[in-house]
């Protein structure tokens, strides 16, 4: 194919990655790439020299692509009407791999000369907005944003048709609740933290957005996602040891333990992978009933009790001072729930003497949660006790 050289560049402007082959007999005629990105470009292969191939080269959306699977548009047809009106023509080294010379030229030009045969078609099997992300993808997102990425899509019968609310209420908040409590921020900056995309129904996937630095490196939430896909994959006791003796709380095991329990009840796979920018690192994780059964079996075994302490910003609802075992009521302002339990025998004089104003004026509020998990020989236990509280901001 000739070019007229005002349309030559003086190097191709594109890094693609194949994706997928289309047609590929003794050669790879159509392919599938994709840019660091993520934008989707169709390449077909006008001819092969020896040791070099000339290619023509399609960006095209997934409304494009659709077209094309469907036939609605023929290929021919879709290269000679481009979206974006211009088609890059590039000649590679198929020794090197690398582009030897490329052009750009505007569509309507292009249109002229397009090599492709007006009978060619090829049948398509691609499924485009495919649940589970591939890691090319989720590395290639996590590069554009910056950011840590941590992506997952829950599996299972239950969710063939919608999303159920154990899917929500038992799989994603518990992950939420998981990278807060490692983190250390709560509801009040979570919007800055944390972000989510990709929302995927086909059971359920969502992508997670993590920048909590601020920074290049992004260290504290890179520690963070590691330890996260290690309990995901956490299979023996030593495991959850080495993970336990690593961090200041253990209230994340009571969100995972959350998590296996919906997993083995609803008989489901957990896919998970985690993409860094900065390290150009993905690890990943499927957890399905048979590995959350084991996990769930051995945090029963060596996890009798978990306990966590935390501060709690609200109000006072109750006060039972004079009860057997003086309990409280408190509403959580960031959190928006309501928060009962027991006051510890250090504080019932400072209680009787203090001047609560209820309901109206703010505390903070410390909070020692102790969680029994469930067993075969016990249902799931959480006792709650204030072990102090002062006057928000003083």
């Amino acid at each position: 194919m000739r070019i007229d050289e005002k349309y030559r560049l003086q190097e191709l402007p594109l890094s693609l990655t194949v994706v997928d082959a289309f047609d590929f007999r003794e050669e790879p005629i159509l392919l599938l790439e994709k840019d660091v990105i993520g934008n989707s470009y169709l390449s077909y292969l006008v001819e092969s020299k020896g040791d070099t191939e000339q290619r023509i080269i399609l960006q095209v959306s997934n409304d494009r692509l659709s077209s094309i699977f469907e036939k609605e548009i023929s290929i021919r047809n879709a290269f000679s009407n481009p979206e974006n009106k211009f088609i890059y023509i590039a000649e590679f080294s198929l020794t090197e791999g690398e582009p030897i010379s490329a052009y750009l030229m505007p569509g309507n030009i292009f249109s002229l000369i397009n090599p492709v045969d007006e009978e060619y078609n090829v049948d398509i099997n691609y499924a485009l907005n495919q649940p589970m992300l591939n890691e090319f993808e989720i590395l290639s997102y996590s590069e554009r944003k910056q950011k840590l990425i941590f992506d997952f899509y829950l599996q299972s019968q239950n969710l063939i048709n919608s999303v159920k609310p154990f899917a929500i209420y038992k799989v994603l908040t518990p992950i939420v609740e998981i990278i807060k409590s490692l983190l250390s921020f709560d509801n009040r900056n979570a919007d800055r933290f944390l972000a989510f995309s990709n929302i995927r129904q086909g059971s359920l996937g969502v992508t997670i957005e993590i920048n909590y630095s601020n920074d290049l490196f992004l260290e504290k939430e890179t520690e963070v996602m590691e330890t996260i896909i290690q309990l995901l994959n956490a299979q023996k006791k030593s495991d959850f040891e080495t993970l336990i003796s690593k961090t200041t709380n253990e209230r994340y095991i009571k969100e995972y333990t959350t998590i296996i329990k919906a997993i083995i009840e609803n008989n489901a796979n957990l896919h998970t992978a985690y993409a860094n920018p900065v390290t150009k690192r993905i690890l990943t994780s499927v957890l399905d009933k048979e590995r959350a059964t084991k996990a769930k079996e051995i945090i029963d075994e060596t996890l009798d009790t978990i306990e966590d302490i935390e501060n709690i910003i609200g109000i006072f609802l109750e006060i039972d001072i004079d009860s057997r075992e003086p309990s409280f009521k408190i509403h959580s302002n960031e959190e928006d729930v309501t928060v009962k339990g027991k006051f510890e025998l250090s504080i019932l004089d400072k209680v009787k003497n203090d001047y609560v104003n209820m309901g109206k004026e703010t505390y903070t509020f410390t909070i020692k949660t102790i969680y029994k998990p469930e067993t075969t020989l016990r249902a799931e236990e959480i006792k709650r006790f204030m072990i102090n509280y002062e006057k928000y901001g003083s």
